[in-house]
């Protein structure tokens, strides 16, 4: 009978433990800066409390991304790559939400001409990011975005900030519903 209790106790504890992890609220905060950085700083909170500070990524050199690239296309060229497409990807992107997002660059081209074309190109990337990240995700305050042409010299810099935030059981839910592959008739 005293087994009975414990196992019970156990039980309940284990569900309650559960339930709390899949409610718990996480947020992931992303610091990136060029040319000062070579890597991505990543911290991770559980709810106020830092699990995770500053893990440092590694960004892939020139070489690294184009061979990336090359087996990608190769991928896509033969088809291979038709999951995509029925990936439901907005259906998890509902579920984070972004409470911080900065990004400033500052850069020239020596060529004032050139330089007010790249400025120019780099605002329009920016916004399409915004207007992309506006309509799929919840944003809680106003996207932070910058850039300084430099006329004077070639150069180029950026720092990039951001925080998202997403509930564990929700993202699960999400990720179940994204990988869910809907049958060919």
């Amino acid at each position: 009978m005293n087994s009975l209790y414990i196992m019970l106790i156990f039980i309940a504890v284990s569900v309650l433990i559960i339930i709390f992890l899949f409610r718990s609220k996480w947020i992931i905060k992303v610091n990136y800066q060029f040319p000062e950085m070579d890597d991505m700083q990543i911290s991770v909170f559980f709810y106020k409390w830092c699990v995770l500070r500053q893990k440092k990524l590694r960004i892939p050199d020139q070489n690294e991304m184009e061979k990336g690239y090359v087996h990608f296309y190769k991928h896509l060229s033969r088809k291979q790559l038709h999951l995509l497409k029925q990936l439901q990807l907005r259906s998890l992107l509902k579920e984070l939400k972004i409470l911080e997002f900065k990004w400033q660059t500052k850069g020239g081209t020596g060529d004032a001409f050139s330089t007010s074309i790249a400025s120019g190109a780099i605002w329009a990337i920016k916004g399409w990011l915004i207007g992309y990240l506006t309509q799929h995700l919840q944003l809680f305050e106003k996207p932070q975005i910058h850039v300084q042409p430099d006329f004077q010299s070639s150069s180029l810099e950026t720092s990039f900030s951001c925080m998202i935030s997403f509930r564990l059981g929700k993202t699960i839910l999400g990720i179940m519903r994204v990988l869910k592959i809907k049958e060919v008739k």
